[in-house]
């Protein structure tokens, strides 16, 4: 082999090698396309081989589903020095198909667009102390202007007027005195958005008795929030008979739960309860019905005593009168009402065991003796006793009145007899002392 055929083959095994090279450089390499959306809407397309920039690369971009769908970015783009491509916010929610051309390279990819949120308002705390709140892609918008007006004309609202957002993009308004609907208008740079809200009042300090027909129990709250250390007083209601009376009038302050509870009625009483806070203050009036006596029967007294004074006993001012009317209430050793002393006027001479007026010693002024049909034994006498004795068992015993009646007229009888026979001295049938 000659010199030049050498060289030849020299030359072919050089190209062989340079061309394999070039191969596998090709066969390395690898186009990449990502898509990133900021929060004001533009997307930003980066192309990268083997995570180098692609500088020059065409960008194609088409809407996926173009018969329902439309973007103003859709189009042809070359990339920039870092290989990205800007595009801009879509007005409305889009899914775009993305395809990359570099050299003999090619990548696709899809990608959904979301429109900004743009400028934004709420409004929040209707009910209460509003607090407007404005934003600009989900961004607290500082120094936006707030402008709030009535939707009625003829409707008032403390705050009205002009205002300008916070740090924290937020303007606080005061609560409506009364229900009203208002219109809040918010500017931030070129945009600008309202809404129309309902301002509810607030329901400031509020009361409720409960239980009423029991033991009652005040419950106190301002804006719906239990309210601690109120002040309630309860009175007998200007309407209340004149008689009435109830061991629950006083004083008192409200719990961490904002209640207080009153003892139970002894008589259904009419009763004014007002309860202050701050600088409110609310009543009402509520009737207090006096439970069933069969829910108390069968307690002992001693028990019933320490629950009415529990009951009562953080009302201020005192506790021992209220105690002792309900002790003399309340005490089963009290006599019931038709108990007496033998007569209706409270006299006691009329009892079982003490003579009538006009029955003395045998004195000459009121000598008297046993009837004439009294017998030696004394049997009539006896009789007698045990009638009286019967009277008082009927006059206790009222559910069998009906079937006594007839007994009762009977000694009426004879005790008007007695009356009309003279203050002193025997009846006309009597003998003397010896009962002859």
């Amino acid at each position: 082999m000659d010199m030049n055929e050498r060289i030849t083959s020299v030359l072919l095994i050089a190209v062989v090698a340079l061309g394999a090279m070039t191969g596998v450089a090709a066969a390395d390499g690898h186009l990449e396309v990502g898509v990133e959306t900021d929060a004001d809407g533009t997307s930003t397309v980066t192309v990268t081989d083997n995570g180098t920039a692609v500088e020059n690369a065409t960008v194609n971009v088409s809407v996926v589903d173009a018969e329902n769908e439309s973007y103003a970015g859709a189009g042809e783009y070359e990339t920039d020095a870092n290989g990205t491509v800007d595009l801009e916010a879509p007005e409305e929610d889009v899914t775009v198909d993305i395809a990359v051309t570099s050299g003999n390279d090619s990548v696709s990819t899809t990608a959904d667009l979301e429109a900004p949120d743009g400028l934004e308002l709420a409004v929040d705390d209707t009910d209460g102390e509003p607090v407007v709140t404005v934003t600009d892609n989900d961004t607290a918008a500082e120094n936006a202007s707030v402008t709030v007006t009535t939707a009625d004309e003829n409707a008032s609202y403390e705050g009205t007027g002009d205002y300008q957002t916070d740090e924290n993009g937020t303007v606080g308004l005061p609560a409506a005195e009364e229900d009203v609907t208002v219109t809040v208008t918010a500017e931030y740079g070129d945009d600008s958005v309202s809404e129309t809200v309902e301002l509810e009042a607030p329901d400031g300090l509020e009361l409720d008795v409960a239980d009423t027909d029991g033991e009652p129990v005040v419950t106190v709250t301002d804006d719906d929030d239990p309210v601690e250390g109120a002040t309630v007083v309860v009175a007998l209601a200007d309407d209340a008979d004149e008689n009435a009376s109830y061991a629950g009038t006083g004083e008192y302050e409200t719990d961490a739960n904002g209640t207080v509870e009153l003892p139970a009625g002894e008589e259904d009483v009419s009763v004014d309860v007002s309860a202050s806070y701050e600088n409110e203050t609310v009543s009402t009036t509520v009737e207090l019905t006096a439970g069933e006596d069969d829910a108390l029967e069968g307690t002992p007294f001693g028990q019933l005593m320490r629950d009415f004074i529990e009951n009562i006993s953080d009302r201020d001012g005192g506790i021992g009168g209220a105690v002792s009317d309900f002790a003399t209430e309340n005490n089963p050793g009290n006599a019931p009402d038709h108990a007496g002393n033998g007569s209706d006027d409270g006299n006691a001479s009329d009892a079982p065991g003490n003579a009538p007026e006009g029955v003395g010693n045998g004195s000459d002024d009121s000598e008297r003796g046993p009837p004439d049909h009294a017998g030696p034994n004394g049997d009539d006498a006896e009789d007698d006793e045990t009638e009286a004795d019967d009277t008082e068992q009927e006059d206790a015993e009222e559910d069998d009145a009906d079937e006594e009646d007839d007994d009762d007229d009977d000694d009426d009888e004879d005790d008007d007899e007695d009356d009309e026979d003279g203050e002193s001295g025997p009846p006309d049938h009597a003998g003397g002392p010896g009962g002859n």
